[in-house]
Parts: structure tokens; C-alpha cells; sequence
């Protein structure tokens, strides 16, 4: 599949959308969390220094430091609560410092003790040797006699770190997996609305010149898709007007031609004939009669391309061996290509049964050979060969002549192409052959393509459908022997 198609964009845009709506959803719940977890750890370590400030600290001076570190000891446990606390006066005594905690292992006599200056409340965050962190706050207080204290109270920041860790872990490993679920259901979900539109896209593969009449089937959906077949099928009704009209101008002046043409070469023919004509005169009206015989030729190859376009010239498919009609008109043409002493060979010893006309078949051969005898130097080749791939019978015309340029050759079968102007006129072309050869080919549902390089010669190879049923060889050899 493409990666430039359609369901493939909208897929990569769904998922993208989707990538950025989990990334911001992600990191706010992540800020959130942390947030939250921070805030409260914060509550409860000023909850808890205010608590020893009210019920403890208040009645040091009168009940003594010893009492104080009792009541916090069993009130708090700090040791086995992985909780700091240490309570200091302005002069610089410990009245009270927790040991060191268990689960996470903090050495409290590493923490340091900053100077007692600031009158505010504040929190920091203290860093250990091992790499645990600490949140610490310090709430100063001052006693009725007027002195002054500071109690700390601090935690590990190491629950918190692994709760965040943890989460960012699992939307690390959510996230790919959202993802690829959505990028998996988006692509087949995708199939279904264009479903439609690749059935559209497969029947206009199937419309060709020769079947402007049928029609793309309508999407019934009343949405862009149903406008969409409308559309093609107005538009295609447009193009099969214009080509019928194109069809029916080049057939109607090609038929209106001909008649003038010929009554031109009956009057010039008895001018001709009169015996007191002038020499000069006489060389003048043959002249002329060369160019009506050229002008009648190019008439009548236009009038053949017109008929065969628009089906108005009936065709008669038959069972024709391929083969017997190759080696026919390779006899046929042995005479002309002698005149220019070419060698003609037909390499086709088994028969290849097809469904076409032989006349338009013998036209397509006498038109490739006639083309490759007036482009092939003296002493050269040119080789027939049949043969069958597939459901094809593959006719090829190989030639030692002048060649093709490259950049002429997308335009050989065009109507009137010359690659070179003079050599053709030399050669009494029209332009037209390689055009007869592909409205026949394409009339049989065949194709024809060629190779060439200058210099080097050229290989036509035309493709027809093969016959398909019993009886395809004696019925091809009455056709053959009968067309000889």
C-alpha cells in the first residue's frame, strides 16, 4: 500500500492528533500528581511541627527538655516513621534531634543547620549522601518568656519519586499501546468509508475510449462521496460527446474529401493523356497527381483511424492463427523488402490461436512491416516473431533500422508524428500507421508498445487477447487458409 494514499493520511493524522491530546493529558495528570503528593507531604510536615509547637514546645521551659523529647518520641516515633524533627533555640542548643530513620536510611546529623535569621515559615530540600532526598520546614516559634525557637520537621521525598516514576513509567508504556491500537482501528476503520470510493477508482480504470457509455455506479450516501460518482459520470457524458464529435468531424471530412480527390485525379489523368501537352506541363500534372495520390492515401488511413475509433466499421472476430497470417504476409511483403535487399525472417513454428479480424490483423502486420522496410537501411533485417505469455499472443516486429530518438518516442502514436520531417516525406509517410496499428489494437482490447534507439533499430511489440475454447485449432486453420 502507499504511503501517499489517503488512508494512510487520515490514519497518520487521527494518530497524531491523538499523540498530542495524550501527551498534554499526560503530563498534566503527571504535574497534577505531583503536585498534589507535594502539597500534601507539605500539610503534614507543618501539621506536625505546628502540633509539637502547641502541645510541646509551649511547656519545655516548665516541665523541662527530657519531658519534651519523651512526649515526642511517643507521640511521633520518627525513628520508625522515616520522619526528621529537631527543635533548636536561638542560641544555638538542640533541645531535640530525631535519629536516623530506618526505611529510607537518612543520617540526621548530615543534615545541615541553616542560620537562625529567617522569622517565616519555609521548606527546603536537603540532599544525602546515598541520593535520598528531604523535604524539610521550618517553623520558627516563640515561647511566652519571649525566647526563641526553630522546629524542623522533614520526610523522604523517595515515596514520592517512586509514586511519580511509577506513573510516568505506566503512561510511557500505555501511551505506544494506545497508540498502535488506535493507529490499527483508525487504518481498518478507514476501510469501510472509502470502500466506495477505491470500487470508484477500479470501474474508471475500466472506462476507455472505446467505453465512454458505461457509467461509474452512484454512492447513494447523500454525502461528498455521492456528489463525487455524480460529478464523474456528468463529466465522463461531457467527454463522450466531445470525442463523438471529434469522431463524427474527422469521418465526415475524410468521407467529403474523397470525392473531390477523385474527381481531381480524373481530370488531371485526361489532361495527362492529351499528346500535344508540353514537356514542362506534362512533368507538373504528374507531380500533382503524386500529391492527390498522397493526400487520398492520408484520407482514407484518417477515414479507417475515424471508423475503427467510433465502432461504426464492424469488425468480424474470428479464430485466427496468428502464426499462418505472420507467415503470409511476410510472403506477401518479400518482394519489397527485396527492392532494398533486406533480409525478412518469420520465426513463428507453432500456431497461436486469437479473437480478431484477420483483415484488421493483416492491416496492423503490412503497416509495421511497411514502417520497418522504409526506415532499414539497405542490407539490413527485420525478424517476425510470435509468441504467447499469460492470455496474450505477443506479435513482434524487430528491425535493424535507423532507430528512434528517445525523446520522440512518447509521441509515435500520435496522429501525423514525423521524428524526422524529411526522411519521412522521402519515404512517403503520412504519419499515420503507427496510429492505424493502435486504434486496431485497442478496438481488440490488445496494446502495443515499442522500443527503439537511434542507431540501434526497433522492436513493435503488439498484444491480443489469445482464444480461449475447443475446437480453437481447426476452426484457426480454416481461418488462416481461407485469409491466404
Amino acid at each position: 500500500m502507499s504511503f501517499n494514499s489517503l488512508r494512510i493520511r487520515v490514519t497518520t493524522w487521527y494518530v497524531g492528533l491523538l499523540a498530542a491530546a495524550l501527551l498534554v493529558f499526560g503530563a498534566a495528570l503527571y504535574f497534577s500528581v505531583q503536585t498534589y503528593l507535594t502539597t500534601t507531604l507539605q500539610g503534614s510536615l507543618a501539621a506536625e511541627a505546628g502540633g509539637i509547637a502547641t502541645s510541646f514546645l509551649a511547656h519545655e521551659e516548665s516541665k523541662g527538655p527530657a519531658w519534651m523529647s519523651g512526649e515526642i518520641v511517643e507521640a511521633y516515633a520518627p525513628e520508625q516513621s522515616g520522619r526528621f524533627i529537631r527543635i533548636t533555640r536561638a542560641d544555638g542548643i538542640r533541645l531535640y534531634q530525631s535519629g536516623d530513620t530506618r526505611d529510607p536510611y537518612i543520617r540526621t546529623d548530615r543534615i545541615s543547620l541553616p542560620p537562625f535569621q529567617d522569622s517565616r515559615p519555609s521548606f527546603r530540600k536537603e540532599s544525602e549522601d546515598q541520593g535520598n532526598r528531604l523535604l524539610v520546614y521550618s517553623l520558627p516559634y516563640t515561647a511566652a518568656s519571649g525566647t526563641r525557637y526553630r522546629i524542623e520537621t522533614g520526610a523522604s521525598l523517595a515515596p514520592l519519586d517512586h509514586v511519580l516514576r511509577t506513573l510516568l513509567r505506566t503512561l510511557l508504556l500505555i501511551a505506544p499501546l494506545i497508540l498502535l491500537a488506535a493507529a490499527m482501528g483508525g487504518h481498518f476503520l478507514m476501510e469501510r468509508p472509502l470502500r466506495p470510493l477505491a470500487a470508484l477508482a477500479r470501474h474508471a480504470e475500466r472506462i476507455g475510449t472505446h467505453t465512454l457509455g458505461e457509467r461509474l455506479p452512484v454512492i447513494a450516501s447523500g454525502d461528498e462521496m455521492e456528489r463525487l460518482s455524480l460529478s464523474l459520470n456528468r463529466m465522463i457524458a461531457r467527454l463522450e460527446d466531445a470525442l463523438n464529435h471529434d469522431r463524427r468531424f474527422s469521418a465526415d471530412v475524410s468521407h467529403e474529401l474523397r470525392t473531390p480527390l477523385t474527381i481531381l485525379r480524373g481530370e488531371l489523368e485526361h489532361l495527362v493523356q492529351s499528346p500535344d501537352l508540353p514537356y514542362p506541363t506534362r512533368e507538373a500534372l504528374g507531380s500533382s497527381l503524386e500529391e492527390i495520390d498522397r493526400m487520398a492515401k492520408i484520407v482514407e488511413d484518417l477515414l479507417a483511424i475515424a471508423r475503427v475509433d467510433s465502432g461504426t466499421e464492424a469488425m468480424d472476430p474470428q479464430c485466427v492463427d496468428l502464426s499462418g497470417i505472420a507467415h503470409w504476409i511476410v510472403e506477401q511483403m518479400q518482394l519489397l523488402a527485396a527492392e532494398k535487399h533486406i533480409s525478412l525472417g518469420c520465426m513463428a513454428s507453432s500456431q497461436v490461436f486469437i479473437v480478431a479480424d484477420p483483415a484488421r490483423v493483416k492491416q496492423v502486420l503490412v503497416n509495421l512491416l511497411d514502417n520497418a522496410i522504409k526506415y532499414t537501411p539497405e542490407g539490413g533485417r527485420i525478424e517476425i516473431a510470435v509468441h504467447t505469455t499469460q492470455a496474450k499472443a505477443i506479435l513482434e516486429v524487430h528491425d535493424t533500422g535507423i532507430g528512434i530518438p528517445s525523446a520522440s518516442l512518447p509521441h509515435v502514436f500520435k496522429r501525423f508524428f514525423r521524428s524526422d520531417e524529411a526522411r519521412s516525406r522521402e519515404s512517403g509517410g503520412t504519419g499515420l500507421g503507427l496510429s492505424i496499428v493502435q486504434a486496431i489494437c485497442n478496438a481488440h482490447g490488445g496494446s502495443v508498445d515499442i522500443d527503439s534507439a537511434e542507431g540501434m533499430g526497433t522492436t513493435v511489440r503488439v498484444g491480443l487477447p489469445l482464444f480461449q475454447g475447443v475446437g480453437a485449432v481447426a476452426l484457426g486453420r480454416s481461418v488462416s487458409l481461407s485469409g491466404k
